[in-house]
């Protein structure tokens, strides 16, 4: 009864990240991470694996769920294609980076970046006026490669597709908050793909690997969470443009601070 409670859990915690990553460009992440964190604390893995296998499981799936929501925001011409052509390097080096260095960071380290960077991230956008369209000077175009090699680096560390960080980089660069969150959908993409396969190959040798495992990505929790990740995206794609821009800035807002919560307590605890 336990294992039909969890994979019913993790089914559920699969459609909530799809109909997030669909909604609001985050690739659903902020939700995988601490659900996948949770689930192998609940199975007892060894302390050093538990956050590093929730990162990288995380962004297994988002290769899945990314794809499929960058393709109904693409449908909708939500996606800006010259932005992603211009930052696709940068972001995919800086994914590919952050994975591998996440190899050599403690696993309270890591707990510390997700809820540092998702409790900022989520202040500034429930206190800014505007979510940051037009707040300030559009950053030049070098500044926004380097911003987007560091979206890159800190999303791969968080196990996230991005949208946490990349949202507001495009609204510093002058996207309204649609375009963001459509683009920053497919900016998951380009960074779960180059991020997983670090994690895989960071985590290969690493001692006390349970099974079905691929470096640190467990493939049998990215086999039941998959499928139902993929049928919510396109749901929640589809919801994001019939909400207006504050419901949506204060529903992105929303789940960064809940998210950073839940972490901080795993910190402490």
């Amino acid at each position: 009864m336990e294992m039909m409670a969890l994979a019913l859990a993790l089914l559920a915690a699969g459609f909530a990240s799809g109909i997030i990553a669909g909604m609001l460009g985050v690739g659903g992440g902020i939700v995988l991470v601490p659900v996948l964190f949770q689930t192998f604390v609940f199975f007892d893995l060894p302390t050093h694996l538990q956050i590093h296998m929730a990162v990288a499981t995380s962004l297994a799936i988002i290769c899945f769920t990314g794809t499929q929501s960058a393709r109904s925001h693409l449908a909708m011409q939500a996606v800006d294609i010259d932005i992603l052509k211009s930052w696709f390097v940068f972001v995919a080096i800086g994914a590919l980076s952050g994975a591998i260095a996440a190899r050599f960071i403690a696993p309270g380290g890591l707990k510390l970046v997700f809820a540092a960077l998702t409790l900022f991230m989520g202040l500034r956008m429930l206190l800014s006026r505007d979510g940051g369209e037009g707040s300030v000077k559009i950053l030049a175009v070098g500044l926004q490669k380097i911003g987007a090699t560091l979206v890159g680096f800190l999303s791969a560390l968080m196990g996230i597709g991005g949208g946490t960080l990349s949202v507001p980089l495009l609204g510093l660069s002058g996207r309204d908050v649609h375009k963001a969150v459509g683009t920053s959908s497919a900016i998951g993409v380009v960074i779960a793909v180059p991020a997983t396969i670090g994690f895989m190959i960071a985590g290969w040798s690493v001692p006390d690997l349970p099974a079905y495992s691929l470096g640190y990505v467990n493939v049998m929790a990215f086999v039941l969470m998959i499928p139902a990740s993929m049928f919510g995206a396109p749901y929640g794609a589809r919801l994001a443009h019939r909400l207006s821009k504050p419901v949506l800035k204060y529903i992105f807002a929303g789940f960064l601070l809940l998210s950073a919560s839940r972490m901080i307590i795993a910190l402490l605890s």
